[in-house]
């Protein structure tokens, strides 16, 4: 039965989920919305869909004004760091020859030689990422162009789907209740919507927690710009598969080439402090909430992120719980049979 149970929620993952995701998140988040909207419809006699939409409305032009002062602040901040790069690179070269001419003082190796070994090589790294890397990224724009004409249409459909929702959530949540045969639905749906909650949840905890302890270090430091890199260190790393690691080790190659070692190893440290707080917390804060043990959720990201690709992050914990309260509900349903 599990196994029957496992194969049913793995095909429905796999080949269902693209398709009814977003009906299934307008569900969820009318359901989220249902009391606001309730309370002002009450009070100011408007209808529901109408309500509900000047608050997405509200919400998503938030969001908007969010993201676009985030990418303007990471374009300046871009823009100011390729000014700097010439003179990284006049402090990278000084720090490479300080090198070599201790490895040749300390070893009697040739300094010379391997600054021109290091130099050649880097020249060749540079040489292939313009030759290979860039067109290769070039190249697949019309592929990052489709994910985002997906991911704005995934949006649209999913906003108008809670509109049309919100107008009889009510009736249908009633209609839902009153349903005997639909009782493991409710039971098997009430555990998972939990288990979105607690996801939610423990990803706003860890985003402030590790965006607190960056800020508090990288501004102790005495890194210009630290409070800002802290926080986007703690977006960076709800990303899948980005992480910490793509602000912090980069801010500690930038100290090293400016001879600042004692903050590139304390950046170094930040990162690993931040990846053991993720790993400890995220399955601490969702498998004990939902009953799952955390090496359970664990095992279940990993499996996920190998059967589903990058959403397995989500959709792998997700089955998880699918089908251990699914397979708890039948169970139950058997033993109370043979009695």
């Amino acid at each position: 039965m599990a196994a029957v149970v496992s194969v049913l929620v793995y095909l429905a993952m796999k080949y269902l989920s693209p398709i009814a995701s977003p009906f299934i998140l307008a569900f969820l988040l009318a359901g989220l919305l249902n009391p606001l909207v309730r309370t002002l419809h009450k009070k100011i006699k408007i209808r529901k869909p109408v309500l509900a939409g000047f608050i997405l409305f509200l919400v998503s032009a938030l969001i908007i004004v969010l993201v676009w002062a985030l990418m303007v602040t990471l374009f300046t901040n871009g823009g100011r760091l390729a000014g700097e790069l010439p003179d990284y690179q006049e402090e990278f070269g000084l720090l490479l020859g300080d090198c070599c001419n201790m490895m040749e003082r300390q070893f009697g190796v040739d300094g010379v030689q391997i600054e021109k070994f290091v130099l050649e090589q880097v020249n060749i790294f540079i040489e292939n990422l313009e030759v290979k890397v860039l067109p290769a990224i070039m190249g697949k724009s019309m592929d990052y162009a489709k994910n985002i004409i997906n991911f704005v249409s995934f949006f649209v459909v999913m906003l108008i789907a809670v509109l049309l929702i919100m107008k009889d959530y009510d009736r249908v949540i009633a209609k839902l209740r009153e349903e005997e045969e639909l009782q493991g639905v409710r039971e098997v749906g009430k555990k998972v919507i939990l288990y979105v909650r607690t996801f939610i949840r423990a990803q706003i905890i860890i985003l402030c927690i590790i965006s607190t302890v960056c800020a508090v270090a990288l501004a102790l430091m005495g890194m210009q710009g630290g409070i800002f890199y802290g926080i986007l260190t703690g977006v960076m790393d709800m990303l899948p598969f980005i992480g910490t690691g793509i602000m912090l080790v980069p801010l500690a190659l930038f100290r090293l080439i400016n001879g600042s070692y004692l903050q590139a190893v304390l950046c170094l440290c930040l990162y690993a402090v931040c990846a053991l707080i993720r790993e400890f917390l995220e399955p601490k804060l969702i498998g004990e909430r939902v009953g799952v043990w955390p090496v359970g959720i664990l095992f279940a990201v990993f499996a996920g992120i190998h059967l589903f690709g990058v959403w397995g992050i989500i959709k792998g914990p997700l089955s998880l719980v699918i089908i251990c309260e699914t397979s708890k509900y039948w169970w139950g349903k058997l033993e109370e049979a043979e009695k």
